[in-house]
C-alpha cells in the first residue's frame, strides 16, 4: 500500500525531501515513513500501511498534509463527514531522537529530547544508547551520522547529506567504506537529486550491509579518511551491543 505526493508539490519542494518522511498527527504520533521514487512519480511507501491502519483510514476519509521543512508533515486526519478523528492513544516510548540528515561535524547533532516515536520492543534500550555512544564518537575528520531505517535494509540505499556530500572528489563516483578491522567495500555514489548537493549510496552497499549484519536501529558514523580516492572509514554502534538483557 502506497499513496502518490501531488507533481505539484514535488516539483516545488522535492529536491529537499529525504528517502524518508516524518508524519505528526495532533495526538502527538510521530510515524517514519518511506519514500520512493516509482513510475515518475514519488510515494509513501514504507510504514504508509502502518500509518493508514493504525488510524482506521479508509475510501472517503480526508487527509490534510501540511508541509513543515525537512521531510516533515503534520497531518489531520478527518472521517466521512470531514469530522476530525479521534486519534487512537499512543503506545509509545520516549527516547533522544537524532536527525538522519546531520551536519558536517555529526557532534553538532540536535538532541531532542523526550520526542516519541513508534519502534519496535527491542529498540526499548539498546536504540537510545546506541546513540548516545554514536554522538559521542569524535571523529577527526568531516563525518556525518545515519540511523539505519527499514528503508536502508530493505532497499540497501544511504542518504548523504549535503553538507558532507561536498567533501566527495566528484558527484558520482565509488567511494570505499572501510571497517576497524581494514576490510573494504567499493559503493556507488550518485546525487541525489538534479538541484541538490546531497547524495545516496547505491549499488555495492547491500554488500555492506550483509557482511557487517547490519539492522535497523544501527548507528554507522562515516568519516571521510582518504581522498582521490575517496574512503570512508565506518564505525558502526549496534543495538543489540547496547540493550541490556
Amino acid at each position: 500500500m502506497k499513496l502518490r505526493i501531488p507533481v505539484k508539490f514535488v516539483r516545488e519542494f522535492g529536491d529537499e525531501l529525504s528517502t524518508e518522511a516524518t508524519l505528526t498527527v495532533p495526538s502527538g504520533g510521530i510515524w517514519q515513513v518511506g519514500l520512493e521514487e516509482s513510475d515518475n512519480h514519488l510515494w509513501f511507501c514504507n510504514g504508509w500501511k502502518d500509518f493508514v491502519e493504525y488510524h482506521s483510514i479508509c475510501l472517503g476519509h480526508l487527509l490534510v498534509f501540511r508541509y513543515e521543512g525537512n521531510s516533515n508533515f503534520h497531518v489531520i486526519i478527518m472521517d466521512k463527514t470531514t469530522t476530525e478523528i479521534q486519534y487512537p492513544l499512543e503506545d509509545e516510548v520516549e527516547i533522544i531522537d537524532v536527525d538522519e540528515e546531520l551536519p558536517t561535524k555529526h557532534e553538532e547533532v540536535r538532541e531532542k529530547i523526550g520526542k516519541k516515536k513508534h519502534f519496535g520492543m527491542s529498540s526499548k534500550g539498546g536504540r537510545e544508547r546506541a546513540i548516545q555512544a554514536a554522538t559521542t564518537f569524535k571523529p577527526s575528520g568531516p563525518s556525518f551520522m545515519s540511523i539505519l531505517k527499514p528503508y536502508n535494509i530493505r532497499f540497501y540505499s544511504l542518504y548523504v547529506p549535503a553538507e558532507f556530500a561536498i567533501n566527495f572528489t566528484s558527484r558520482d563516483q565509488i567511494v570505499t567504506l572501510q571497517t576497524p578491522d581494514g576490510k573494504k567495500w567499493r559503493v556507488q555514489c550518485n546525487i541525489h537529486g538534479a538541484a541538490t548537493t546531497a547524495m545516496r549510496m547505491g549499488k555495492g552497499f547491500s554488500e555492506f550491509v550483509k557482511h557487517n549484519n547490519l539492522e535497523e536501529g544501527d548507528v554507522c558514523v562515516f568519516e571521510m579518511i582518504e581522498k582521490q580516492p575517496d574512503v570512508l572509514s565506518v564505525t558502526v554502534f549496534r543495538v543489540v551491543d547496547h540493550a541490556i538483557n
